[in-house]
């Protein structure tokens, strides 16, 4: 795996702490439409992840 990827990895992983922080606070205020939100990206950077380590 290259430094590109790496780095990418990171940022996507940062990305990903971030998303279930936000989805954490969403599901403790009930706000359904920012938990969706939240859990959608978290999907999307799942499947970035899986896609580079493939």
């Amino acid at each position: 795996m290259d430094k590109e990827n790496i780095s990418f990895l990171s940022q996507l992983i940062k990305s990903l702490e971030e998303a279930e922080s936000n989805l954490e606070k969403a599901y403790k205020k009930g706000d359904i439409e920012n938990f969706n939100k939240s859990k959608r990206i978290m999907l999307r950077i799942q499947k970035e992840i899986s896609d580079i380590i493939k």
